[in-house]
């Protein structure tokens, strides 16, 4: 033990002594930090508005539109208005489609949406007899740039789902608008006390089939009178002023009634129209009898002709209104079934609501309420930890570049033993590579600023990732030399490319799945972004127990493998040296 402490108190006094060790010293502490934080700073919200605003994506429309009763539609124009509200992408609006797509050839823009000339037109195909589906041409230039197209994508989306929300919201607010038109259900409230659209219908029914059933009778008897004043003319003086004031009577009834039927039953149209019909010539029938008896002037066989042929045409307007009667009952019971029905209740619902609502609604019926688990506002806050594990493997691995690992036979500890040197110098490795973490995490808390839950546990993490790095790469190069320099940096390279950074592991390759479970980046990143976002039972202290364990396997390789490989390195450093080039 006294070997070790002999050895490192020798380092120190060495570098105290020599300035040049000192700045190197110094330079090696501060180094691995500068990597952290630059790279934080520049991902710190790379997918933000502010960031993605900058991307420039050209617009251009040659959308001629369409003109429906009147009314001008251009859903051209419609979707460049919306963009120009928007402001997470960079937005171009071009004046020509040529100039918008040779943009995006020459790199001037990452993509563009060109909507065609026909683009309003295919949208209201479903009112023809062959439906097109709208298109809009999406431009993407790949080469620009490899997560650029990732980000336009989604821009596209975007807009592809605000044409369709904004079309299928329109198409239902129409809708409801068209139904409000065909059946004013305020109208039919006031006349009827209810405000079911159905016993609406059905009451309207009922009061004609009533009145129907009253102008029945009241032809029976018309039929009656002038059946008897055509054959009895004694009694015509009796007759005549009772047949005049029915005559009267039936007229305003029928006028009065044919009104009624086109009030509040537009959705009913082939009942309104057939009522309205032979109520009419109910009228015109009466009024011949009473054109006849005004001119009879007592000209009874004049009259008695009259009243014969007034008599069939009452009759074969009473056969219509019992035919008519029979048409209403029918009505009548099938709206009493479906009262009855399930799709009743969701229709009388449906109109009920204001059709902008239900429009709005409809287009999109499913709200999404994102719960947020272990927030993190910032993207750079979120890569802190796989940035700070990265570079304090960095500064490790520097360290082991520019320190040997060797230590010379000084008299004071020409007896120390293999093992006795190998803690002895890794002490001074330790140290630095502490006050790397130290400042490193500094620095990410308080002068980049990142999200932190748990600042202590932070360091704490750090500060067991530059032991744990530290001690596995002074492990390699003591035993291997300079090939455990080497091997080092293939474990980083590794480690970077499948350790779960910046893609989730399980969109990575297969084999990069089966050694992420291995690598020390993994428990590393793990504990620190339990720091950093906020804690879940003890992941912390497992992963920290996990990473420390991967000290037993610097153990073994720099106090066992390093034998039989002592011989190997004396050779390889004596080549090295005689070949002049290499350190």
């Amino acid at each position: 033990m006294l070997n070790i402490f002999r050895i490192f108190i020798s380092d120190f006094k060495r570098i105290k002594t020599n300035v040049v060790a000192v700045v190197i010293v110094i330079g090696l502490s501060i180094l691995p930090c500068l990597y952290a934080w630059f790279n934080i700073l520049s991902n710190w919200s790379p997918y933000g508005p502010d960031a993605t605003s900058n991307i420039k994506v050209a617009v251009a429309s040659d959308d001629k539109g369409i003109t429906i009763d009147d009314t001008e539609f251009n859903m051209g124009e419609t979707v460049i208005e919306g963009l120009e509200a928007n402001t997470t992408i960079g937005w171009v609006f071009t004046d020509t489609t040529e100039e918008a797509i040779d943009g995006v050839y020459s790199g001037d823009y990452y993509a563009a949406l060109i909507m065609p000339e026909d683009f309003t037109e295919d949208m209201v195909s479903f009112l023809a007899d062959e439906m097109e589906h709208p298109e809009i041409t999406y431009y993407t230039n790949e080469k620009k740039n490899a997560i650029a197209p990732k980000i336009t994508d989604k821009a596209k989306t975007a807009v592809q789902q605000t044409v369709n929300t904004q079309f299928i919201s329109t198409l239902i607010k129409s809708c409801m608008q068209v139904s409000d038109g065909l059946i004013d259900s305020s109208v039919l409230e006031e006349e009827t006390g209810s405000s079911n659209v159905i016993d609406m219908l059905i009451g309207k029914l009922e009061e004609a089939d009533a009145d129907l059933a009253v102008y029945e009778n009241l032809l029976d008897s018309l039929m009656s009178v002038s059946g008897n004043a055509a054959s009895t003319t004694n009694q015509f003086s009796a007759v005549y002023p009772d047949m005049k004031s029915a005559i009267t009577s039936g007229q305003s009834a029928m006028g009065n009634l044919q009104n009624v039927t086109g009030t509040g039953l537009a959705s009913l149209g082939t009942i309104s129209k057939g009522l309205s019909a032979t109520f009419g010539g109910i009228s015109n029938a009466l009024g011949s009898i009473a054109k006849a008896l005004d001119t009879s002037n007592g000209n009874l066989s004049q009259l008695s002709a009259t009243l014969a042929s007034a008599n069939i045409s009452l009759s074969g307007t009473k056969d219509a209104i019992t035919d008519m009667r029979g048409v209403i009952g029918g009505r009548l019971e099938r709206l009493n079934q479906m009262k009855g029905e399930e799709g009743y209740e969701i229709l009388s619902k449906l109109l009920a609501h204001d059709p902008e609502e239900i429009g709005s609604f409809m287009a999109s019926p499913v709200e999404i309420e994102t719960e947020a688990v272990y927030e993190v506002d910032t993207y750079g806050s979120s890569m802190a930890p796989f940035y700070t594990v990265l570079a304090l493997w960095v500064g490790g691995l520097i360290l082991v570049a520019i320190i040997h690992t060797k230590v010379g036979m000084e008299p004071s500890f020409k007896n120390a033993k293999p093992h006795q040197q190998f803690f002895g110098r890794y002490i001074t490795f330790f140290l630095i590579a502490q006050v790397q973490a130290l400042i490193t995490v500094l620095g990410d808390l308080y002068f980049i600023g990142i999200e932190c839950a748990h600042p202590f546990l932070f360091w704490l993490a750090a500060s067991c990732c530059s032991f744990v790095f530290g001690f596995l790469m002074y492990a390699l190069t003591a035993a291997f030399g300079n090939i455990g320099e080497g091997i080092a940096i293939i474990i980083m390279v590794i480690q970077v490319a499948g350790a779960g950074c910046t893609f989730p592991i399980e969109t990575l390759p297969k084999v990069f799945q089966v050694f992420y479970q291995f690598q020390p980046f993994k428990y590393a990143m793990g504990a620190m972004k339990e720091a950093v976002a906020g804690m879940y039972r003890d992941d912390y202290w497992k992963d920290l127990a996990i990473l420390l364990s991967y000290t037993v396997i610097s153990l073994i390789v720099g106090l066992v493998l390093a034998v039989p490989f002592r011989k190997l390195n004396h050779i390889l450093e004596e080549s090295k040296e005689k070949s002049g080039v290499m350190l």
